[in-house]
């Protein structure tokens, strides 16, 4: 089952976030995309209740019993910040039902007509299956190496 995320939950989102990244994208990154990605999730941990009160940030993790599989935080309307998924749960449509979660909520609430995204080298082919198009091409911003996506709604 997908839902937002509430307070009590966030630090076990971001620890799967972690490790996921850890296992499947940080080999990919230098030194310096790590640590960025280590702050930016440090930091996410700090702000990410404020910013979720405020609607300018939002997460949703897919839940199995109490157990969290998988999670996609949005910011700024409709930009995808994180999705990631246990490693005993890829291929099995997880992000897919995260993502309709997701797109509904930005249909109805937000007003947008497309998502963005800039996935990661790992995953582009997953959004690509979920039908993300690149928009440009590969960039490193900090030593996080991304490929801008984009999706239409």
């Amino acid at each position: 089952m997908v839902k937002e995320v509430p307070g009590k939950d966030i630090a076990r989102a971001i620890a799967l976030v972690n490790e996921v990244f850890s296992e499947f994208v940080a080999s990919g990154y230098s030194e310096q995309g790590r640590n960025t990605f280590e702050s930016y999730l440090k930091g996410k941990l700090q702000e990410v209740s404020a910013d979720l009160k405020s609607g300018q940030k939002k997460m949703w993790a897919y839940y199995q019993g109490d157990k969290i599989l998988g999670v996609l935080a949005t910011q700024n309307t409709s930009h995808i910040s994180l999705m990631f998924v246990d490693k005993q749960h890829h291929r099995k449509g997880i992000a897919r039902q995260m993502l309709c979660t997701v797109l509904e909520d930005i249909k109805q609430s937000r007003n947008a007509t497309q998502v963005t995204v800039n996935s990661s080298p790992y995953a582009v082919q997953a959004y690509e299956h979920l039908g993300f198009l690149k928009t440009d091409d590969e960039q490193d911003k900090d030593g996080i190496i991304f490929i801008p996506m984009m999706l239409t709604i």
